[in-house]
C-alpha cells in the first residue's frame, strides 16, 4: 500500500516506520520546517539544538525506551537526578521526596502528612482509572486530602494550568500524573530520575526519518497537507506550498502547490480542528455528525512557550511549579540545571512556561513584551534578575497544546478508525487515561500502524497488579477537626 501520513511529530514518524517495516511505502506530511512537532527541534547556536517545548522522559516510559533500543541507539538515552520546586508565598521550596513534602511550610503539618499518604496509597493500589472519571479533582482532593491541601497545592497549579476551567478537571487526569508517570519506587522516594536524549530529541528524529526513507518513503518538512479526499477507492493528498507555517495552521489557509497525489490509505496525526479543516465535503459527509461531534466536544488551552538564554543561572532547581496567583506563568523549567551547562557551551537555557484559552492577551504577544510581562514574577524566584541576563529569546505557541480532561472525557474520545474505511486519526487527545507526552506518542503511532494492518489495535488499559480496592474516607468524630484515613480491601465473594 501506499500510505499518507499528515503530521511529523513523535506519533506519525513512528507509525510510517512500522507501516514501512510492514513493507508499506510511506509519505509523512509535516507543515513545520522540522520533525517532531511539540518535540520538534531549534538550532540555538554553537551547534546545539533545544526542543521548543521542554521535554524529558520518566523511568516508566518504557515504550520511547524500546523505540531508542529498535533504533540501536540506547545509549543516547540519559538518566539523571533532578531537583524540583514549587514556588508558594514567595520562595521555593523543594518539593522532589517525601521529606520535602514534611517540610512544605505553606501545608499545615497534619495536612502534610494526610496528602503524602493519600499520595502514596494512589501511586500503590488506585490501579482503575475508571474510579476516577467522574468526579473533579476538586472534589476528590477535598474530600480524600482536605481542603488545605487543595488550596495551598492543587488548586494553584490546576488553576495555573487551566485557569477558570481548573474545578472542572476530572480526577482521572490528575490520578494519571501521580499514578502512570511519577510513582515512587526505590531510590526514587528520595531522588527521582529523569531522562533526556543525549544531544536533544533531534538524533532520534533523524533516525525514524532515515528508516522510512530507506523502506522507499518520502519525509517531506515544510510540505504541509492542503486538502485530503475522496480518489477512486482511495484518497488524494493535496500538499501545500513550502512557508505554509507562516500562516497557521488551518490548512484552508494553504495554497496548493503540486497536483494531487493518490494514496490507499490516510493516517493523520493532527489536532481535531485541523483534521475537520483538512477534509472535503465528500470526507465531511462520509465521517458523520456522530463522529464529527466528538471532534469538537474536546477543547484545547494553548501552549505559550518562552526560551530564555542567560548569561547565568537563575535558580537552583530544575523544574519550578508555581502556585503564586499573582504571577502570568504556570512553570519555570531550567533545563541547564538538569543537562550541564557546559553541553551548550557554558550558556544557560530557561523555559517559562503557560497555558491559556484561545484568545488571551499574552498570546499577541511578542517575545520581548511577554519578557516584559514576566520580569516581576521571575524576580520572585530570582531577586537579582534582570532582563539584562538575557542573551536570547526564542518564543513558541502551539494552539493544541493540552487537551481539557473533563469529567466524561472518555465518551468524547474519537476513536482512531474513522467511519471512512482507510482514513485514521491519531492525536493526543486519544492518548488517555495518560497526559500527552512522547512516550504516548510512540505508544499511539504502534497502536494506529498497527490498526491498519491488522484491524485490530494492542490493548492500551494498564495492568493492575493488585486486586485491592482503594476507599479514603474521612470520618468526624466529635471534635470538627479530627480526620483520618481509611484502606479498606474488597468486599470477598460469597
Amino acid at each position: 500500500m501506499r500510505i499518507a501520513i499528515i503530521g511529523g511529530g513523535i506519533c506519525g514518524l513512528t507509525a510510517a516506520r512500522r507501516l514501512s517495516e510492514a513493507g508499506h511505502v510511506c509519505d509523512v506530511y509535516e507543515r513545520w520546517p522540522g520533525l517532531g512537532g511539540q518535540a520538534a527541534t531549534i538550532d540555538v547556536g554553537g551547534g546545539a539544538r533545544l526542543e521548543r517545548y521542554y521535554h524529558h522522559l520518566f523511568t516508566s516510559d518504557r515504550h520511547i525506551a524500546e523505540l531508542y533500543e529498535q533504533l540501536g541507539m540506547p545509549d543516547q538515552l540519559e538518566w539523571r537526578d533532578s531537583r524540583v520546586a514549587f514556588l508558594a508565598r514567595g520562595r521555593q521550596w523543594p518539593f522532589t521526596g517525601p521529606i520535602d513534602l514534611l517540610r512544605f511550610g505553606p501545608l499545615p503539618l497534619r495536612s502534610r502528612l494526610r496528602m503524602g499518604v493519600v499520595v502514596l496509597l494512589l501511586q500503590r493500589l488506585a490501579n482503575d482509572p475508571r474510579r476516577f472519571e467522574r468526579i473533579t479533582a476538586r472534589k476528590w482532593i477535598q474530600r480524600r486530602m482536605g481542603r488545605a491541601a487543595w488550596n495551598s497545592v492543587w488548586g494553584p497549579l490546576l488553576r495555573g494550568k487551566f485557569g477558570e476551567r481548573a474545578d472542572e478537571i476530572a480526577m482521572v487526569w490528575l490520578w494519571s500524573k501521580l499514578r502512570l508517570r511519577r510513582s515512587i519506587r526505590g531510590d526514587e522516594a528520595r531522588k527521582e530520575k529523569l531522562g533526556y536524549p543525549r544531544g536533544s530529541w533531534e538524533t532520534l528524529l533523524q533516525a525514524l526519518a532515515r528508516s522510512i526513507q530507506d523502506a522507499g518513503g518520502r519525509v517531506l518538512i515544510d510540505r504541509p497537507a492542503a486538502r485530503v479526499s475522496l480518489d477512486g477507492d482511495g484518497f488524494a493528498v493535496t500538499p501545500g506550498a513550502a512557508g505554509s507555517f507562516r500562516l497557521g495552521h488551518d490548512p484552508g489557509d494553504f495554497e496548493p502547490d503540486a497536483e494531487p497525489e493518490h494514496y490507499d490509505r490516510v493516517l493523520a496525526t493532527v489536532p481535531n480542528d485541523v483534521f475537520r479543516q483538512l477534509l472535503d465535503p465528500a470526507l465531511v459527509s462520509g465521517i458523520g455528525d456522530e463522529y464529527l461531534s466528538k471532534l469538537e466536544s474536546i477543547e484545547y488551552f494553548t501552549a505559550l512557550c518562552l526560551l530564555l538564554e542567560l548569561d547565568r543561572p537563575l535558580s537552583n532547581f530544575y523544574w519550578t511549579n508555581v502556585a503564586e496567583p499573582d504571577l502570568p506563568f504556570v512553570g519555570v523549567i531550567e533545563h541547564t540545571n538538569f543537562v550541564e551547562p557546559e553541553r551548550y557551551g557554558g550558556r544557560h537555557f530557561v523555559y517559562v512556561a503557560n497555558y491559556l484559552p484561545a484568545g488571551h492577551e499574552l498570546l499577541s504577544l511578542d517575545a520581548e513584551e511577554l519578557l516584559r510581562r514576566y520580569e516581576p514574577g521571575l524576580r520572585r524566584i530570582n531577586l537579582a534578575f534582570s532582563a539584562a541576563w538575557v542573551r536570547g529569546m526564542w518564543l513558541h505557541r502551539e494552539p493544541a497544546g493540552q487537551p481539557i480532561v473533563t469529567v466524561g472525557y472518555r465518551q468524547r474520545i474519537p476513536q482512531l478508525q474513522t467511519p471512512v474505511a482507510g482514513l485514521m486519526l491519531a492525536n493526543t487527545t486519544q492518548v488517555y487515561p495518560e497526559d500527552r507526552g512522547t512516550n504516548y506518542a510512540v505508544r499511539l503511532g504502534e497502536q494506529a500502524a498497527e490498526l491498519m494492518l491488522t484491524g485490530q489495535a494492542p490493548p492500551t488499559k494498564p495492568a493492575s497488579a493488585r486486586k485491592w480496592r482503594l476507599r479514603l474516607r474521612v470520618r468526624r468524630r466529635k471534635e470538627p477537626r479530627r480526620r483520618w484515613l481509611k484502606l479498606r480491601p474488597p468486599a470477598r465473594p460469597a
